[in-house]
């Protein structure tokens, strides 16, 4: 490792960094996506340490669970954010590391490479210092824990994709309710062939169970309807497919996994 002097800026939910060259870092303990972009800056969003998402422009930000948020603000380099966003993209990749989101790629000109190595050597040795590596864990946790609390029995939850719009409230640790008037998708849970997967058989199992609460012709719920996860939430309402701790959202945009997460 090597040695150089760092200023660093402790702030209520973000720690601040001011590196060597003049360039900064703001390193975010947050689990949403709610957060603005300044000139000449590039993200990054991390879950448990390991890299996941290395982006410029904030229309890439995937559907993904991550704790934490990373904003190099590269003006002191005066290097083409592009060219060194696309840098940090190949370090990862030769890394091991399997983005879930990235840029289109740019040609990196031969007279920028070692700029843009002196750049992204300070931005990983800092990095580093705060747990972040550009490396491939071996081991590491599937699946966010998630668990119930008291104050989630008064927040009503919101799915609006094309296929499916409903309202629900987690109103106890095993009983989500879905609200009267939701829409269901009509198809999906098909494999590439056609044919029945597990979660379409999953899906028609719980609708069977409730079809006296929704209208098999508009695919519309008639009244309120209680589902012991937010795994069936998903699977009932549209075929899951996704992950639903981000697809139910509050009314500032707040998504289940950001209330419940542990």
């Amino acid at each position: 490792m090597k040695n150089f002097t760092f200023t660093v800026t402790l702030m209520e939910h973000s720690i601040k960094i001011e590196l060597p060259s003049g360039a900064t870092l703001s390193l975010l303990d947050q689990k949403h996506t709610r957060f603005d972009l300044e000139d000449n800056e590039l993200f990054l969003l991390v879950k448990m340490g390991q890299i996941r998402v290395i982006a410029a422009d904030l229309t890439l930000l995937p559907q993904l669970e991550f704790d934490r948020v990373v904003r190099w603000n590269t003006t002191a380099y005066d290097l083409p954010l592009a060219v060194l966003t696309q840098h940090l993209v190949n370090l990862a990749e030769e890394a091991g590391l399997s983005l879930r989101a990235k840029p289109e790629p740019v040609k990196i000109p031969k007279n920028l490479v070692s700029s843009c190595n002196k750049a992204t050597d300070e931005l990983l040795e800092v990095l580093n210092t705060f747990g972040i590596k550009l490396e491939k864990k071996k081991f590491s946790s599937a699946k966010a824990q998630h668990r119930w609390n008291k104050s989630l029995a008064n927040i009503e939850f919101f799915v609006k994709r094309t296929d499916s719009q409903a309202t629900v409230v987690w109103q106890k640790s095993n009983q989500l309710v879905i609200k009267a008037g939701a829409k269901l998708a009509p198809t999906g849970g098909l494999k590439a062939d056609g044919t029945p997967g597990l979660a379409y058989r999953f899906t028609q199992t719980l609708r069977e169970e409730q079809q006296a609460s929704w209208d098999p012709n508009l695919f519309i719920t008639t009244e309120d309807i209680i589902l012991r996860s937010v795994n069936e939430v998903g699977h009932f309402l549209y075929f899951a497919g996704t992950n639903s701790w981000l697809e139910l959202i509050d009314n500032k945009g707040r998504t289940l996994h950001e209330w419940a997460a542990v």
